[in-house]
């Protein structure tokens, strides 16, 4: 046998050996895709390119485009801005815990490695079912979503009007942003890092300016003074809430899905991801504060996905606020989508190489010419552009959000409590950063609420349904009904066929 480690060759590979098996099939293989299979990444992501490509991945259509929706779920000004308070506490808690785990087995695929190991029994469950909500559910849903928005500020500049547009020029400019997206990272890697890098600093600055704008008229602001007046009482609408929240807040694990990339990673993961985080959520929070300084409630919730494009309309005019400035917003909507297809296909080519995947040999190669998993982002943009054009219009925003956040909360409570299990079971890994307790305890108190509350019925209210036309129920039951299925498939893949290769191989030595 060579030198290599067991986590340095496809997983298919590796059982084979754990079987008994004599020898290895991959001599057999071509020596290019051999090659191509064995390949590393380059470590070329340092604590500058970690920030960077955290705040990108966080900072997207979110916080441009859900204040609208989360002040129609709580119902006040008050409660709306609390509730992003709320998400910047939980989400920095759930990033520590990630810190440590990411750090304490630093290995790219993120939650896929972690569980992996906290849950050795049965064997690859947990992995195999999150891998494949991961990467057909949870990432292409919400870039689509983000690829969806950046075509309505495009529009939005084009046109002036925040809503009528045609659905399918939307979706079209969607689907051309997933693209773009993948094609930069697969055939212009350190380029499209660079360019990743300038468009969170636009979203960063975009951000300034309205807080900056906000402040400035605080003097003039109307809020009143029942800030609270009109509150909702629906569960439902809560977790409705908080999923566009923690959405907004999504991103702060990139890096955890590239730790191979990272430059001394025990050092930069917690810093890059920590400090970019920390900075994004004290920008959210006052930018929230900002829009409602200038736009009231009915403004706000009349704006729909465009409300920073309304806010800027406002203050700036109609050449800055309606042109310029939402073609800016569309481009930090599209940093984001090319931040997320960067780690969503770290996924899909982790769990390629795994075997999890039919093809696994094309998802998990690199290519020799480009030094990039070429095939597994191009994967990850077909995915996102079935779900662009798949959906109806309408409430299709909010949908996507709440279809790829459920399994999301799922298995980021089953990470937090597979680190918990760790700290007995595996004592003597070594652990470069350790979480708070506390945070801990409330990350996952927030995944259970998270997972259980969207079946709560929101009430008769038309109002309170978080999403009008569709059952409240529809997104918890989608995601709970594609786990149950990656279940059986885990069974049949993991257990079955792997069965009927080792017999087959032990049929093969004995010949």
């Amino acid at each position: 046998m060579d030198g290599s480690q067991p986590g340095d060759i496809p997983l298919r590979v590796q059982r084979t050996r754990v079987s008994g098996a004599s020898q290895t099939s991959i001599q057999s293989l071509d020596e290019d895709i051999a090659e191509a299979l064995d390949a590393p990444l380059e470590r070329r992501l340092g604590l500058w390119s970690g920030m960077a490509i955290v705040m990108g991945s966080i900072i997207g259509s979110g916080i441009f485009s859900t204040p609208s929706l989360i002040l129609g779920s709580v119902g006040s000004v008050g409660m709306s801005i609390l509730v992003w308070v709320i998400g910047a506490v939980v989400s920095i808690c759930g990033c520590a815990a990630y810190m440590e785990l990411g750090t304490m087995l630093p290995r790219s695929g993120g939650e896929k490695a972690y569980l992996e190991a906290a849950f050795p029994w049965p064997r690859e469950l947990m992995s195999f079912v999150f891998c494949l909500a991961s990467i057909f559910v949870c990432w292409p849903t919400g870039l689509a979503a983000d690829a969806v928005v950046t075509g309505s500020y495009l529009l939005y500049a084009a046109t002036g009007m925040s809503e009528g547009h045609p659905a399918w020029a939307e979706r079209l400019i969607g689907v051309g942003v997933a693209m773009l997206c993948a094609l930069a990272h697969a055939c212009f890697a350190r380029w499209a890092i660079r360019v990743q890098n300038v468009l969170t600093v636009v979203k960063a600055l975009l951000l300034v300016l309205v807080v900056l704008v906000g402040l400035s008229r605080l003097g003039r602001a109307e809020l009143g003074h029942d800030v609270f007046g009109g509150t909702s009482r629906s569960a439902n609408g809560y977790a409705t809430a908080l999923f566009k929240v923690f959405f907004a807040y999504s991103g702060y694990t990139a890096l955890n899905y590239a730790v191979d990339e990272l430059k001394d990673p025990a050092r930069t993961l917690p810093r890059a991801a920590m400090g970019g985080l920390a900075a994004t959520a004290a920008l959210y929070v006052l930018s929230n504060v900002a829009y409602f300084i200038v736009l009231d409630a009915d403004d706000v919730r009349s704006a729909g996905t465009t409300v920073a494009g309304v806010f800027f309309t406002r203050v700036l005019g109609a050449v800055w606020g309606q042109r310029v400035v939402p073609v800016l917003i569309a481009s930090a909507t599209l940093g984001n989508v090319m931040c997320g297809s960067f780690a969503a296909s770290r996924v899909i080519f982790a769990a390629a190489r795994d075997g999890y995947l039919p093809l696994g040999g094309l998802w998990g190669a690199v290519s020799l010419r480009f030094g990039t998993p070429v095939w597994a982002l191009v994967a990850g943009a077909v995915l996102t552009s079935l779900y662009i054009v798949v959906p109806p219009p309408g409430q299709a925003y909010a949908l996507l959000i709440d279809v790829g956040g459920y399994p999301f909360w799922v298995f980021s409570g089953l990470a937090i409590a597979g680190l918990l299990r760790m700290r007995w079971t595996h004592r003597e890994l070594l652990r470069p950063f350790r979480a708070w307790m506390l945070a801990n305890g409330l990350s996952l108190a927030a995944a259970v609420f998270m997972c259980i509350v969207p079946f709560v019925h929101p009430g008769d209210d038309p109002a309170d349904s978080p999403h009008k036309g569709v059952p409240y129920w529809t997104a918890p039951v989608v995601g709970v009904a594609f786990i149950a299925v990656s279940c059986c498939l885990w069974y049949v893949r993991v257990l079955l066929i792997d069965r009927i290769e080792y017999r087959k191989q032990i049929n093969e030595d004995q010949i």
